[in-house]
């Protein structure tokens, strides 16, 4: 599915798949990933769902600016941000709440840095 939103192009590909968890949860879990991609993308987002043979995995990739690898270590930690004064907004406690509460359920999220330009985060979550 292809959707445009705003100067973004939206790209969602995979299979229906069911995560081990309350699809509430799911949405709580990857909903800070797609502000981050539509907050920084310079036109486009894919997110992309697939079955491993553990685990359910949805990658949440833009073509943005992507993370300084300085910063790439320091991601998931409360209220930190790459560039406070880039005139984006935010607390910088997005990331580390998907991370919590994937990790709540068993899973993870992780940050994929091989992909440039732009950014990729992963989230793996128990198969239902």
């Amino acid at each position: 599915m292809v959707t445009a939103l705003g100067h973004l192009t939206v790209t969602i590909d995979g299979p229906h798949l069911a995560a081990g968890i309350p699809p509430a949860l799911l949405e709580r879990i990857v909903s800070p990933l797609l502000a981050n991609a539509s907050r920084y993308a310079h036109s486009s987002v894919a997110v992309r769902a697939f079955r491993t043979p553990d685990d359910v995995r949805v990658d949440v990739i833009d073509d943005g600016p992507g993370v300084p690898p300085p910063f790439a270590g320091q991601l998931f930690e409360p209220g930190r941000r790459a560039d406070p004064g880039d005139g984006h907004h935010g607390a910088g406690l997005g990331l580390p709440l998907a991370r919590r509460l994937a990790r709540s359920v068993g899973g993870e999220v992780t940050y994929d840095p091989g992909n440039t330009p732009g950014a990729c985060f992963v989230v793996s979550l128990p198969a239902g």
